[in-house]
């Protein structure tokens, strides 16, 4: 049996017994525990949350100007976006590829473009002003 479970068992025989007050006082503290759960999961999501994100950052490395997963996935992940406070690991959208030529990826999430290629250097982020439609 849970807290809550106790919590109303008792508030149930305090109303049997008519003490209205201590019944109030119960109902409020049960409404506290309940309030007290869900933080507490909450807080558990978010530590899953940044176990993964560590576990995922040693599963990739940077090779210019690119992320990957140093096994498995070729789908380079935006620099953009996982070097901010948040990390997040967004995959790139290739637009266009030329072999032995530029190619274009876009960000979906930061709406960032990166041109990769002759004439670009290793890979050029180009400026949203700029950004082709």
């Amino acid at each position: 049996m849970g807290v809550l479970d106790n919590m109303k068992d008792v508030a149930d025989l305090i109303k049997k017994a008519g003490d209205i007050e201590l019944y109030k006082k119960i109902v409020a503290a049960e409404d506290e525990v309940r309030e007290l759960t869900r933080e507490n999961r909450r807080l558990e999501d978010r530590a899953l949350e940044l176990e993964e994100a560590v576990r995922f950052k040693d599963a990739i490395e940077f090779k210019a100007p690119f992320y990957y997963l140093k096994e498995g996935d070729q789908t380079p992940f935006c620099p953009s976006c996982w070097e901010e406070k948040e990390k997040r690991p967004v995959h790139v959208v290739l637009i266009f590829g030329h072999e032995g030529g530029r190619s274009r990826w876009d960000c979906p999430v930061c709406k960032n473009t990166f041109m990769v290629g002759k004439g670009t250097g290793q890979g050029q982020l180009v400026p949203r002003v700029q950004r082709y439609t």
